[in-house]
């Protein structure tokens, strides 16, 4: 009977992870940096991703290298499932017949989602008062998956409720990862039964790609009617485009960690990643079609430079308070040195705090909250670079119950928003079709009387995306 209950436990765990694989995940503005995964731990996901003092479950390991001597287990091993789903919603302003600002309305939105996996174990041995473990994990960094798709048509009235004609579609498909393989030396003495100092070094190699293709693809509509309007002339015709982008990187980091735990109540916890500088090799092709008196372009760029990651310090507090209930607090805050990668970047800081109490010490319940900072990364066509800052907050929760008494489930949720302004991803003037035909007149636009301009930094883009990540965990213990 016992069996039993652990048997549905683990089929609802099941269920939720299959219906999060269904929703219809990363963001595509965050090409160039990628999206940082976290909450390889789907406890200390849960809990906010405080995660910097963490002596109960292997993944520890990955923000703390000191946690492992920390751990009240002698081996434990763990697999995770991390899944991430995206909504953006692209917006631009709308006005009225009198240039008044009346709303913003919705021209694209995309949802997909994302999944990656990894796994951690770590074994370590006590001799007297002194603690030497060894450990490893194998996890992604960066995520660089991005989907998007944008349909381009025209100002035809909808009368007869009939569509605007589609013009044309544009693209954009980014893929990559970048990958860590870490090792983990950490030593702890035990000063009494309770007081317990421990310093952890972690060593790990990267390796990752970045794949990224913009398009713009005419609709057969398009095509045909543009073609009956200039008399199937074969140097009048609409061009696609295309802009991809193919780049490795690879490198090496390291980690410092240290981990005391005070008293029963209280533990203190201090990482440090210098910067890394990693190789980023490849090439970037433009390509259009030729059109009228205009040349195909074929424009191929290799790629060879630095790719920086910077300086992050985190120091995190535990405390668990005398409580009839079992209660963990975690609090930690991070210091990122982005200032190293350019002085167009200022060094921001991150905050994670999270909450576990146990009901009737049977069910753990989490909840947490984080704030967290990165960057929007926009390249002008005179090569300048601007930078803005964005803000995400995010608020998480989880449980877990255990199989049996050396193997145990966990998961973790956790619902992001963030808001801010960027460039348009795709320029107006581009299905300007008079450019393609050098006549007066639209062939694809009824109304002769628009304006194709590009929007600049005068009338962006505002974005608003909102983040569903779940996160599952399979650990052993003993």
């Amino acid at each position: 009977m016992r069996n039993h209950k652990y048997l549905k436990h683990l089929m609802l765990a099941l269920l939720i992870a299959l219906a999060a694989v269904q929703m219809p995940a990363n963001s595509i503005t965050d090409d160039y940096f990628g999206n940082p995964v976290d909450g390889y731990d789907a406890r200390f996901f849960g809990m906010g991703s405080a995660g910097a003092f963490n002596d109960l479950r292997p993944f520890g390991i990955a923000v703390n290298p000191a946690n492992l001597t920390l751990m009240k287990t002698r081996v434990g091993f763990t697999a995770s499932l991390l899944m991430d789903r995206n909504e953006d919603n692209r917006h631009i302003p709308l006005y009225n017949s009198f240039d008044s600002y009346i709303d913003d309305a919705v021209y694209a939105s995309n949802i997909d989602i994302y999944d990656n996996y990894a796994a951690a174990g770590f074994g370590a041995v006590k001799l007297g008062g002194v603690r030497l473990g060894l450990g490893a994990f194998y996890a992604p960094m960066l995520s660089f998956d991005g989907d998007y798709i944008e349909e381009i048509r025209n100002n035809r009235n909808t009368d007869n409720d009939g569509y605007p004609q589609k013009l044309a579609t544009n693209r954009i498909e980014n893929r990559g990862t970048l990958d860590q393989a870490a090792g983990i030396l950490s030593i702890g003495y035990d000063f009494d039964e309770i007081t317990q100092l421990n310093f952890g070094f972690q060593f790990g190699m990267l390796e990752g790609k970045q794949e990224f293709a913009k398009t713009i693809r005419w609709s057969q509509w398009a095509i045909d009617t543009f073609a009956a309007a200039t008399g199937n002339d074969p140097n009048k015709v609409l061009p696609n485009y295309s802009l991809t982008t193919d780049a490795e990187l690879e490198g090496a980091y390291a980690k410092m960690g240290m981990a005391m735990r005070v008293n029963e109540r209280f533990g203190i916890a201090a990482t440090w990643a210098p910067k890394a500088v990693l190789d980023r090799t490849g090439n970037t092709l433009e390509h259009r079609d030729a059109y009228r008196n205009t040349a195909e372009l074929n424009n191929l760029v290799d790629i060879d430079e630095d790719y920086i990651l910077p300086s992050n310090y985190r120091m995190g507090l535990l405390y668990q308070p005398r409580n009839i209930m079992r209660t963990w607090l975690n609090l930690d805050l991070e210091y990122v040195q982005f200032s190293e990668i350019s002085d167009h970047y200022n060094d921001q800081f991150n905050f994670y705090a999270g909450v576990e109490h146990w009901v009737e010490n049977r069910l753990p319940l989490r909840i947490g909250f984080s704030a967290t900072n990165s960057y929007l990364r926009e390249v002008e066509a005179d090569g300048s670079l601007i930078v803005k800052r964005i803000l995400t907050p995010k608020v998480s929760a989880g449980s877990g119950f255990a199989i049996t008494k050396c193997l145990g489930v966990d998961l973790g949720f956790g619902y992001g928003w963030r808001e801010y302004e960027a460039q348009d991803l795709f320029k107006d003037s581009y299905y300007n079709d008079k450019i393609y035909s050098g006549s007066s007149s639209y062939a694809l636009w009824p109304n002769s009387y628009i304006n194709l301009a590009d929007r600049d930094w005068s009338n962006p883009d505002k974005i608003r995306e909102n983040d569903i990540t779940l996160r599952a965990a399979l650990t052993f213990t003993w």
